[in-house]
């Protein structure tokens, strides 16, 4: 019996050393990258930085490199697919700075067959200093009223303060922004900048359309560093008389509980005008409209109600509101139903 144990332990122990040889025997690519960052210092905005990285193998069997993803679209990847024992591959990328100013860093994501180590992310810094810088800040926001006078500045400066610049122009991706540039006089200079600045004023035109508003504009100047600099521009046109919902919606109700919907009124005049709203009349019998208001001349509240002997049926009507207001003396908002 005793001899029987020693023969299983000994069998057992032959496994184990089996195995550990058949391991140690199997081969595996080792990925080292020496530097995974790559720091390309101040750099003029518009240059394309190149960047490239070691993969060294320092395994037994071929690296597979599978796949390289940049983490944006700025940054353009090329890469040796296969490396063989005891090589060195590269990993050549491409920052495109032309959008980006100040301090930056993007990474790269690099996947091979390395058991231990199959993922690596590698970094491209740099400090981005444009040609032409726009001041405050190249981003424009606003909240205007439609109708009423909407305008901002900002100015135009060269970053070299030894080399001179003109902006001949400035044009809008809509067309319901205008613009205007005067060239600044000495006593109105940034001090530490470009002698050569500008200001360029923004406004909205009387019939811009109500609602979002994002465009960019193009500062064009004789820099062929810098042809055309952007400045993106966000903001919304509100309506004078701005209506809560936009719509009247029932859906499917019926009639006999005289079902009943709110929506709210605002004045969005400016300069203190009041506006009052005199009645509200829906263009179908099966309707009632009744007007409280909230605050006199700035808020009032619409209720449109289903008469209780309405007919049944599907109903497309309109709500119609009656104002003090010279541009909108009428508001029209859809009003639609189904009854049962």
């Amino acid at each position: 019996m005793l001899r029987k144990q020693m023969t299983l332990v000994a069998l057992a122990a032959m496994v184990i050393v089996a195995a550990t040889a058949f391991v140690q025997a199997e081969s595996a690519p080792t990925m080292v990258v020496p530097s995974k960052i790559i720091d390309a210092g101040t750099v003029s905005q518009g240059v394309m930085v190149d960047a490239v990285f070691d993969l060294v193998n320092e395994g037994d069997a071929t690296l597979v490199v599978k796949a390289v993803r940049p983490t944006c679209g700025c940054t353009v990847a090329d890469f040796d697919r296969e490396i063989a024992p005891g090589a060195t591959g590269k990993v050549k990328a491409k920052l495109d700075t032309k959008d980006f100013a100040g301090p930056i860093s993007k990474s790269i994501l690099v996947m091979t067959n390395d058991p231990q180590n199959p993922t690596v992310t590698l970094v491209i810094k740099a400090d981005i200093r444009p040609f032409v810088e726009i001041l405050p800040r190249p981003l424009i926001r606003f909240n205007a009223v439609a109708h009423e006078p909407m305008s901002q500045t900002f100015i135009v400066v060269g970053a070299d303060p030894e080399k001179s610049f003109t902006v001949s122009s400035v044009e809008s991706s809509v067309p319901f922004i205008a613009t205007s540039v005067r060239q600044l006089g000495d006593d109105e200079l940034i001090k530490g900048k470009s002698k050569n600045q500008y200001e360029v004023t923004l406004s909205l035109i009387d019939n811009a359309p109500v609602g979002p508003v994002n465009a960019v504009l193009s500062v064009n100047t004789d820099l062929k560093e810098a042809p055309k600099v952007p400045v993106k521009v966000y903001g919304v046109v509100r309506a004078l008389i701005h209506v809560t919902p936009t719509q009247v919606q029932f859906g499917s109700v019926k009639a006999a509980t005289r079902p009943g919907r709110n929506l709210i009124v605002v004045n969005n005049r400016t300069d203190g005008t009041k506006v009052q709203v005199t009645g509200a009349t829906v263009d179908d019998p099966a309707f009632d409209a009744q007007v409280t208001t909230i605050e006199e001349g700035r808020r009032y509240q619409v209720t449109v109600v289903v008469k209780a002997d309405a007919d049944p049926g599907s109903r497309d009507a309109t709500l119609t509101l009656a104002t003090t207001d010279k541009d909108f003396p009428t508001v029209t908002v859809p009003v639609r139903a189904n009854l049962r």
